[in-house]
This record gives structure tokens, C-alpha cells and sequence, in this order.
């Protein structure tokens, strides 16, 4: 029996979260055995490890990430309590997924990596930049080691400009220790490769989603459950983008600004929201709180016509997959990996941060319902063929099978 280590910033949360959970809960096989372990969690899971499980430790975390610029090179504290962990459990490989959150330090990778083979999952650029998780249009990671960072605020923030010195220390801590980094996108992949990282090994596994539990529904029905008007245009989004300026939920807001005929549109809006954007008030709304069911969620999908995802910077989202897997096609910018998710069949690809090229594929995508069917139809058959979950876990097995043999 093989036992994998997982670890990961929180447990609840969003893509990295989910895809890190789906390995844990699912990958499990009779050659299989899942640990898992995270840095910070409101409540503590019955079958996972919580570094900074207490108040004490939380409130030192806080202090430590001040003290050190939010570039914490490593964390004695963590490093103990994951490597007593994997001592404790028997485990026989590693497989880290987000490290950036205050929760380990950047040496302390290479000190796991060296008791054990590791697996890392990239779900952003932070491991290769000066800090910021997602560099743009900046390309000094790769030209001129980051120095003068021009954007400090770009999350994880750093709270001093140090992010020459925080890239040449994971150059150092995280390169020629063995480590097989794994891409979710082929637009990662590519970075990567530009990057310090380039010699290392590099495997592309894409994102899954669970076909089984989201699928399309009978819309008509599931409209009538929840009380939206089945005449309506139904226009979904996600809040996360409301504060984080990388989601683009500005440009998504001149969109339906400017929209047409505002009384033909509904729309679905999920997630935390303090109070409702006033662009949203032009329109008849309805709104859901934080989705926990995925079943929920599910249907809320497959109810609507049209997903909308206006990200300046993703890699490879699961939302869009989920959308995509309940039938809903999807209108997004053409940003990161999300080219690799949506083609001319299953939805439609937007220029990068233009707002009314948005209004424009919006209005010409609800003008026919039947292009609208043919496209999620096609969505569906797309994720079942490329980007199941099924087709994911059996990609990592067979890479912990390939690591574990050498």
C-alpha cells in the first residue's frame, strides 16, 4: 500500500483547494492510502492535519508573516509538523500542491523533498516569480529576476520590495532536489519551461471534474425549483471576482452595462456578497450565498444559459469545467489556460479585457437558444473526453507508480 501526503494552504477553498481534495478523497485505490495536511482551517477535519490549529499558533503565524515581509524563507514550526507527519504515517511520497499562505517556508520544500519524492503541483506562477502568484504582463521572473517589482499589492502581497532576493531563494531551495512539477495547463507548462525550472522535470496533468456529479439537468424543472423566470436569459457568475482585481469583474460590469434590452436577462449570482454590486440592480437578480453541496452547485449551473468568467489571469479553472460538465456553455476572456477549455464548439473566447467585445459575445450568444443547447451539448461531450476526473486520477497514479519504481 502506497500512502501519498498531501498538502495544501487550507482544505476549503477554491481551484487548488478543490483539486487538491478531489486527489485525497478520491485517488484512494487498493494500492493507494491518502494523507492529508494543511496550514490554516477554521474547523478542524476528523481525517486531516491542521498546522496552525489554535489560536496561540494562528496569532504567532500573523506576526511571523509580518516580521518577515510575507516572504517566509522557513518555518521551523511547519517544517516539524509535516515532517513528524509523514514520519508518523508511514508515507512513501509527498504531493504539495499551493505553499504560498504563510503556512511553510520556501527552504522547507526542499527539505521534504529530500526525505521523501515529491510531487508539486503548480496552480499558479508564484514558484518561479519574485511573489505574485500571476505576473501579467510583467515578464522580469524571467528577464531581470524580478528586481524593482512593480506591483508589491499583487497577491501574496510583499510588504517590502524583496522579491529579487525571495526569487533567487527558491531558485535555490527549489530546483536540482528531485522534485516532478506538475502543470495543470499547457499555458503554465510553457512559462515553466521559460523559467529556472526549466531543467527540472515538468509533467502536464489537465484539471478534472467529476462528471458523475455534475451533469446537465432539466432546466425548465430546476428554474421552477428555485423560482426563475423560465422566459429569461439566464446569466451566471461567480463574487470571488468582485474583490480581486485579476478576476476582471470590472470589465464584466461595463458588459452588462451596456447591454441591451436589460429586461430579456436574468442574473444567477453565487457566492459571498456583502451587498449587491449596483450594475446588478439594473437587472432582475437572484442571488445564493456560499454554495457547500456540490449538488446545489450542480444545478445552479445546469439552469442557466450562459456562464460568464471575464478573468484577466487564470490557469485552468475549475469552474469553467464544472460549467462546461452541467452543460452550460461558457463565455470567457482568452486568458491563461482557459483557451485550452473552451473552442468555437463548446463556447466562446473573448479578447482579453475588452468589456464591449464581452456585451458583444453576451447578446449574440442569447439571441439563439438552440446555438446556445448545441454548444453546451458539446461542452458536455468536451469534458467527458478531455478533462473527466476519472482520466486525471489515473494520470497521477500513474505518475506516483513511474516516481516510486525509479
Amino acid at each position: 500500500m502506497t500512502r501519498v501526503l498531501y498538502i495544501n494552504t487550507k482544505f476549503q477553498g477554491g481551484g487548488a483547494e478543490r483539486v487538491a481534495r478531489q486527489l485525497y478523497e478520491k485517488i484512494g485505490t487498493e494500492v493507494v492510502e491518502s494523507r492529508m495536511i494543511v496550514g490554516k482551517e477554521d474547523h478542524a477535519g476528523s481525517d486531516y492535519q491542521i498546522i496552525y490549529e489554535n489560536l496561540l499558533a494562528r496569532r504567532w503565524n500573523w506576526v511571523y508573516g509580518k516580521l518577515t515581509s510575507n516572504a517566509r524563507i522557513y518555518d521551523r514550526y511547519a517544517a516539524k509538523k509535516i515532517l513528524t507527519a509523514m514520519e508518523r504515517e508511514g508515507v512513501d511520497l509527498v504531493h504539495i500542491h499551493n505553499t504560498h499562505g504563510n503556512y511553510m517556508g520556501i527552504r522547507d520544500v526542499r527539505k521534504i523533498a529530500s526525505v521523501r519524492p515529491t510531487v508539486w503541483t503548480l496552480h499558479d506562477m508564484w514558484s518561479f516569480t519574485g511573489h505574485c502568484a500571476y505576473a501579467g504582463d510583467c515578464d522580469h521572473w524571467k528577464t531581470s529576476r524580478c528586481r524593482h517589482c512593480m506591483d508589491l499589492e499583487m497577491f501574496p502581497k510583499l510588504y517590502a520590495d524583496c522579491a529579487s532576493w525571495l526569487q533567487e531563494k527558491k531558485r535555490k531551495y527549489f530546483t536540482g532536489c528531485g522534485i516532478t512539477f506538475v502543470t495543470p495547463s499547457e499555458w503554465l507548462y510553457r512559462l515553466a519551461r521559460q523559467s529556472f525550472l526549466g531543467q527540472e522535470q515538468i509533467r502536464l496533468i489537465h484539471n478534472g471534474v467529476d462528471t458523475d456529479t455534475f451533469h446537465p439537468g432539466d432546466r425548465e424543472k430546476l428554474r421552477e425549483k428555485y423560482g426563475v423566470r423560465t422566459e429569461k436569459t439566464v446569466l451566471l457568475f461567480l463574487t470571488n471576482m468582485l474583490r480581486n482585481r485579476m478576476k476582471g469583474f470590472s470589465y464584466l460590469a461595463e458588459a452588462l452595462r451596456s447591454l441591451e434590452h436589460k429586461e430579456r436577462y436574468l442574473l444567477l449570482i453565487v457566492g459571498k456578497v456583502e451587498e449587491i454590486p449596483d450594475i446588478c440592480r439594473m437587472y432582475e437578480t437572484k442571488t445564493f450565498g456560499y454554495i457547500e453541496k456540490m449538488e446545489t452547485l450542480r444545478e445552479i449551473y445546469a439552469m442557466a444559459d450562459l456562464f460568464l468568467l471575464p478573468s484577466m489571469l487564470e490557469n485552468f479553472p475549475c469552474v469553467t469545467l464544472e460549467a462546461m460538465a452541467c452543460g452550460t456553455p461558457v463565455a470567457a476572456f482568452a486568458s491563461g489556460g482557459i483557451p485550452e477549455q473552451i473552442d468555437a464548439e463548446t463556447g466562446w473566447l473573448v479578447e482579453r479585457g475588452s468589456a464591449r467585445k464581452l456585451a458583444e459575445t453576451i447578446e449574440l450568444a442569447c439571441r439563439d437558444r438552440e446555438t446556445l443547447r448545441q454548444k453546451g451539448q458539446k461542452a458536455r461531450e468536451k469534458t467527458e473526453q478531455c478533462f473527466s476526473e476519472k482520466k486525471m486520477l489515473a494520470e497521477y497514479r500513474a505518475l506516483y507508480d513511474e516516481i516510486l519504481q525509479k
